[in-house]
């Protein structure tokens, strides 16, 4: 998602776009999920109705489209904007840079889906 640092533009064309992009990610997972399947996907994958290796399976995959969904589209819409409203890519550590000597972007810290799927497995196991 945008940073602090970046200035109001960026902010309101990343925003919406990677919101967009979420929306879409998930209303295609769906529909993938129930083509695969037959089935709608898991409501509530805590519920206890719903067999553990479907919740992790929904859950997984649910988490790694938006996560997907959401970069890809704040990559697209950093694109849009004029050279001067672009973030500039951190500096790599010392000897990390890829194969045509461009420095090599940081890890973002963990997604909330991940955060989220961490949390339950967690709760579960000290029930």
């Amino acid at each position: 998602m945008p940073g602090k640092g970046e200035g109001r533009t960026s902010r309101m064309v990343k925003g919406p776009a990677a919101l967009v992009a979420v929306v879409a990610a998930r209303k295609g997972l769906q529909l993938g999920w129930k083509l695969v399947t037959g089935k709608e996907p898991p409501a509530a994958p805590d519920d206890k109705q719903v067999p553990l290796g479907q919740a992790v399976a929904w859950t997984l995959l649910l988490g790694a489209a938006i996560t997907t969904a959401r970069m890809i589209a704040t990559r697209y819409a950093s694109t849009l904007l004029p050279s001067s409203q672009r973030q500039s890519l951190p500096e790599p550590a010392p000897g990390q840079t890829d194969s045509q000597d461009h420095p090599l972007p940081q890890p973002e810290a963990p997604g909330l889906p991940y955060l989220l799927t961490l949390a339950v497995l967690v709760w579960r196991r000290r029930r």
